[in-house]
């Protein structure tokens, strides 16, 4: 037990913006797009992602080592101030291109006041979990999706609120033609037809190749005060 939970621990995040500041794909350093209405400052615990609920986002290419279809992990704190601005949705983490749907995944915030996190597959099939999302604080989120199982699942913190099964899966390849990526606080081109912003705060948000607790995700019970 303790040979597989230290195996575990040694996962690399495909994706990981950090309470240092670092921005990294597979653990290797990028640098993505911070468009307008999106930047970032550092407090008390580190540094902190500030979204204006109406443009912005942190927005990347379709990196290879983004484009996973089994298992995978979302952990990141985030500190909503409304449900929705603009939009069907507020994203988190979106991965997707320009067209209606044919997303593969995402965490987004709803205006029923839900966050779903989700996978589609290449027949622009979806299945979801969500739970209501209080507003005006820190949460925790954590979401799974278990390739070999079906099972979709999602924790406040260390308390799982949600999970569902489904035969579906992320697929890996998006219209190459339809400006594919990933963002987050919005979804993938701030020059596109679509805008999803987030209106809020989030940090640490990572996302991991593999199905993890929310211990080893990052979560640490403390919760976070910073305010822009």
């Amino acid at each position: 037990m303790a040979f597989m939970l230290a195996a575990r621990q040694e996962i690399v995040p495909a994706l990981w913006l950090d309470l240092k500041g670092n921005i990294t794909v597979a653990g290797r350093p990028v640098t993505p797009r911070i468009t307008p209405g999106a930047n970032r400052f550092r407090g008390q615990d580190g540094v902190t992602y500030n979204f204006s609920g109406q443009h912005g986002g942190v927005l990347f290419d379709d990196l290879p080592a983004l484009k996973l279809t089994g298992s995978m992990t979302v952990s990141t704190w985030i500190y909503p101030r409304s449900y929705v601005n603009d939009g069907p949705g507020a994203q988190i983490l979106f991965r997707g291109d320009d067209r209606c749907g044919y997303d593969t995944y995402w965490m987004v915030v709803e205006g029923d006041g839900t966050i779903n996190f989700a996978v589609g597959n290449e027949r622009d099939q979806q299945m979801k979990v969500k739970a209501e999302l209080p507003l005006n604080r820190w949460t925790h989120i954590t979401a799974t999706f278990d390739v070999k199982t079906g099972e979709l699942a999602m924790w406040f913190g260390d308390e799982r609120v949600a999970y569902a099964h489904t035969s579906r899966r992320p697929f890996a390849n998006l219209d190459p033609k339809q400006a594919p990526g990933v963002g987050i606080g919005n979804v993938q081109n701030n020059l596109g037809p679509h805008n999803q912003p987030f209106n809020g705060m989030l940090a640490d948000l990572r996302l991991y190749p593999a199905v993890l607790t929310p211990e080893e995700a990052g979560f640490n019970g403390r919760p976070r005060v910073e305010n822009p």
